[in-house]
């Protein structure tokens, strides 16, 4: 278990976390979601006690902080981050580096069988300097398998893999969470996310804003793309719900508040706007576009 409280830290005028709080247990996915620069990777880096925090504390389970060395050594017996790429050996081949992993963390895992699992037999025994962007992040995502931690740190573990390779780790982690791993992973493949995380915890100004727990039995709603005038239009002539969502363009009505018959008829004159409607609970890409419209929208406005 992991308990982080009142975590601060500010660079000059620049707060990055702003007394953050948060429990996570053994068998959990806990994704981050934030634009880049906002505190995902501070937080992983005092989590891991290579930044100082300004107050606050992270507490492993329930005993043990970074106050004494005797403490670090226990907490970083059971805590691996996600490498950089920079950090690989050129000259090592890749079954090298998972070797590293294991030995560092006494895991348990036959190498062979993370190398089978992971698809990399036909390249993993050659140097490093050999390995394509995409391989080099498979094998950093084998070499935290290789360390078979009860806790991993893994910021942006996706970056620069192709759909079946992102299908592949998906599955992976999905085993590694039912072994009663506590897994963080600060992610730009939102929807992805919804496949593996137990909660999506969104960072803004400094503090967790929005809590999101994909699949569990969320509220339905009605999804389908608007023009800003077409929303005005439907919004004048139904009543919508004040829970209803209008983000970027994609218009949200909750099913909650509709009988069975108004549903039918909201989805009938939606039909008439776009041929292409979904059913279904908000997900992780569509809080993200809720939480973080504004800066899309100076993104786009800075891009014309």
């Amino acid at each position: 278990m992991i308990e982080i409280k009142d975590l601060s830290i500010a660079y000059g005028d620049n707060i990055v976390l702003d007394k953050v709080s948060l429990t996570a247990n053994k068998g959990e996915i806990i994704g981050l979601a934030a634009p880049n620069g906002t505190g995902k990777t501070t937080l992983f880096n005092v989590m891991a006690n290579y930044t100082k925090p300004d107050s606050g504390k992270v507490k492993f389970n329930g005993k043990y902080t970074y106050k004494t060395e005797k403490d670090q050594i226990k907490i970083h017996e059971q805590l691996a981050t996600f490498p950089n790429q920079s950090d690989l050996f050129e000259e090592l081949s890749g079954l090298d580096h998972m070797k590293l992993y294991k030995n560092m963390w006494r895991g348990k895992k036959n190498i062979q069988t993370i190398v089978n699992e992971l698809n990399m037999d036909h390249y993993v025994r050659n140097k490093v300097k050999t390995y394509s962007l995409g391989m080099r992040q498979r094998l950093c995502f084998a070499m935290m398998v290789a360390a078979d931690s009860p806790i991993m740190l893994m910021d942006e573990v996706m970056n620069g893999l192709d759909v079946s390779n992102v299908s592949l780790i998906s599955n992976k982690l999905m085993e590694m969470k039912r072994e009663d791993k506590l897994i963080f992973i600060a992610s730009h493949l939102l929807e992805n996310l919804d496949l593996y995380a137990d909660r999506v915890l969104f960072l803004k100004g400094g503090k967790f804003i929005h809590e999101h727990k994909p699949n569990r039995h969320e509220k339905a709603y009605i999804k389908i793309n608007v023009t800003e005038e077409e929303y005005k239009v439907i919004k004048e002539k139904y009543i919508l719900g004040e829970d209803h969502e209008y983000i970027s363009q994609l218009l949200c009505i909750p099913f909650s508040h509709l009988s069975f018959n108004e549903q039918i008829e909201m989805i009938e004159t939606l039909l008439e706007y776009d041929e292409e409607l979904a059913i279904g609970p908000l997900g992780t890409l569509e809080y993200y576009e809720k939480y973080f419209q504004e800066l899309n929208q100076l993104k786009a406005t800075s891009r014309s």
